[in-house]
């Protein structure tokens, strides 16, 4: 067989993927439905209205995978992350999400993460820098 590797845009390719994923699923026995991604976010404001910090996740097939967190440094260390961490917990609790994963670098935040009640699943060495780790995370709901 011949065949031919091409770059694709995401919106024409990711609908192919998954349409193959499910019929492989399907071939197996697996009676598991099909999950359309639902993007989520949640922005934290000061008095002013002004974004004082933010977390984004993505709902499929009942795991929230939370992409990324950011609180502005002056606000940091005053529960702003916690209280985004607590909202997206809730969310996910509210739309029957099995579980919140996620994965954070040595030099950001896995203490916090910690805090949060998540366990460490693992870690990558020396990335993305020689000497700093890529951690992964679960909390289960």
């Amino acid at each position: 067989m011949k065949y031919n590797i091409k770059e694709m845009s995401l919106a024409e390719l990711e609908p192919r993927v998954i349409e193959g994923l499910l019929e492989h699923k399907e071939r197996l026995g697996y009676d598991i439905p099909k999950s359309e991604a639902v993007h989520i976010g949640f922005a934290a404001l000061n008095e002013s209205g002004e974004i004082v910090g933010g977390v984004t996740a993505k709902i499929s097939y009942g795991e929230l995978y939370v992409s990324l967190l950011s609180v502005d440094k002056s606000t940091q260390g005053t529960g702003v992350g916690t209280a985004l961490m607590e909202q997206i917990e809730r969310y996910g609790r509210a739309n029957n999400c099995h579980h919140i994963s996620l994965t954070t670098f040595s030099y950001q935040a896995p203490d916090f993460y910690k805090k949060c009640g998540f366990t460490e699943l693992g870690r990558v060495k020396d990335f993305p820098l020689k000497g700093e780790e890529k951690y992964f995370f679960i909390k289960y709901l």
